[in-house]
């Protein structure tokens, strides 16, 4: 991924934010053509290793399975919301008129190792984590086990595991870092009042 200096992000807070704020990655795998998936991912940690996985699950019928058997190496990316950005944001632009537009995005390039997991404890374990990870802030949170088990391995008899070892990252944060900061709060200000309020406050966050 192209990443101009002043948009690296190297902190891996940063890309573990991504990760578990917009878990829906696309999954790429090479063959003699490209083949891509979206697919959510729950971010695992191993506490012993400190080993960082991503896990998810497949539909068995995913034609991308065979793929993923034969060649291990994939690449998932991340992004966040993201929005045009007007050249009316900038304050600066009523004294110079030297702007143009552009666009606002931060994006996580994961490269790893993948295999299949077609195990039951793994699988519904995953759901587990997941469902517990995206239903947290809800005032009664919805559990796995909510549904009859009967149904739950009737469902999950459609489905089969993936975990990719993460090997490597590239990520890019761009939310008007090279600007001044008159022109950031510009943004800012511009994006809430188009209603753009996650990359408004991506781009407050960023440079603060």
């Amino acid at each position: 991924m192209y990443i101009p200096n002043h948009y690296n992000e190297d902190r891996w807070d940063q890309k573990e934010l991504l990760i578990v704020h917009h878990p829906l990655g696309t999954l790429v795998t090479f063959d003699q053509k490209i083949i891509a998936n979206h697919i959510p991912f729950f971010l695992h940690i191993d506490k012993e290793t400190g080993k960082r996985y991503l896990q998810a699950h497949l539909a068995r019928k995913n034609h991308q399975i065979p793929l993923l058997q034969e060649n291990d190496h994939v690449l998932v990316i991340f992004q966040s919301p993201d929005s045009y950005i007007s050249p009316s944001y900038y304050p600066e632009k009523q004294k110079t008129h030297k702007f143009v537009p552009t666009w606002d995005f931060a994006s996580l390039h994961v490269y790893g190792k993948s295999r299949i997991v077609d195990d039951f404890d793994f699988v519904r374990q995953q759901l587990v984590n997941f469902t517990n990870q995206n239903e947290s802030t809800r005032e009664k949170p919805w559990k796995v086990t909510d549904a009859p088990e009967g149904y739950l391995k009737i469902m999950q008899k459609a489905i089969t595991g993936l975990e990719i070892e993460i090997c490597e990252t590239e990520c890019k944060y761009k939310f008007e870092q090279k600007m001044a900061q008159e022109n950031i709060d510009g943004v800012v200000a511009g994006l809430a009042h188009d209603g753009v309020a996650e990359v408004s406050d991506l781009v407050k966050q960023t440079n603060s």
